[in-house]
This record gives C-alpha cells, structure tokens and sequence, in this order.
C-alpha cells in the first residue's frame, strides 16, 4: 500500500510540475503579446487560444500535489475545534464527497476526450488545434486530483497524516 501511495504522490509531483512548467510558458506567451502588441502592433494569433489552455493545466495539473501538501481550502478553524478522531471521521466524508463528485466530472472528461478524437473536432482559433490534445492535460489533471483524493482517503483510514506538511511536522515521513 505504500509504494501505492508514494507512485500516487510521484504522479502528482509530475503533474505539478507540468503545472509550475505551464505558469512560465503562460508568463511568457503573455509578456511577448504585450510587447508585440505595445510596440509593433502586430498581435500574436494564437497567444489566445494557447494561453487559455496553459491556465487551464496551471490551474488542474497541481491540484493532486497541492492536496497532498494540504494546500486546498479547507476549514480549518472547524477542524482544530473537533477531537481528532472526529476530525479525522469528518475529513474522511469530505474525500468520500469529493471522490463522488470529481470522479464523476473526471469520468465525464475522459469521455469528452474521446469524442473529440473520434469526431476530429478542432478549436474555433486561427491555430485549429485539435481539441483533443488540451483535453488531455486537463483530464490528466482531474485524474491526478482523483488518485490524489484516493490516496488522502487511504491514509486516513490507515490513520497515516494526510497532508505531508502534518507528517514532517510530527517527525514522521510516510
């Protein structure tokens, strides 16, 4: 179950660092269409439609990486006020939840990229991308979330500290 749980931790790792790699592509596509536009008036076609897909992987590709080091919202203040075990009971419904309902929106997107495909479908921007391949990143990063929520669930039932911040805090390193 650990080398389950560290291959889950590697796969989101990997998908914050598509993440981290997307923001600085985002950055720059930006920078170069501001300075394009300013001063040559001349502005990129496709800075639009790929800077749109790049904030949807910076936005989703991390998320399985940031749950793991307990960077989502949560309620906190709640959380600190329970007894642990009601906490912990209390954390455990709130992935079961979000397994439900990112499950069902990861399922419904794998869906979607496969219709794309089959259909050929193409952006409506001058680039024509072919839909599919944006999808793609996206879905990985609900995928990601998904095994990262799985792998939280796992941990709380086997009453390991969910977030790594709380497994070095307590000197423990899972």
């Amino acid at each position: 179950m650990s080398m389950l749980l560290r291959g889950v931790d590697a796969l989101c790792t990997a998908g914050a660092w598509l993440a981290a790699i997307s923001a600085a592509l985002l950055a720059t596509i930006l920078i170069v269409e501001v300075l394009a536009t300013s001063f040559f008036n001349w502005s990129q076609p496709w800075a639009v439609e790929y800077a749109i897909y790049l904030q949807c992987f910076v936005l989703f590709c991390g998320a399985g990486w940031t749950l793991r080091q307990g960077g989502h919202i949560r309620v906190a203040v709640l959380m600190q006020t329970l007894p642990p075990a009601a906490a912990r009971l209390l954390d455990m419904a709130g992935c079961v939840f979000a397994i439900g309902v990112i499950g069902f929106a990861t399922q419904t997107l794998w869906q979607q990229l496969l219709r794309s495909f089959d259909f050929g479908s193409t952006s409506y921007y001058p680039m024509a991308t072919p839909v599919w391949m944006p999808q793609l990143l996206l879905t990985l990063g609900f995928t990601l979330l998904l095994l990262g929520l799985v792998a939280r669930l796992l941990r709380l039932l086997r009453r390991e500290a969910p977030d790594l911040g709380d497994a070095l805090a307590s000197g423990g390193v899972e």
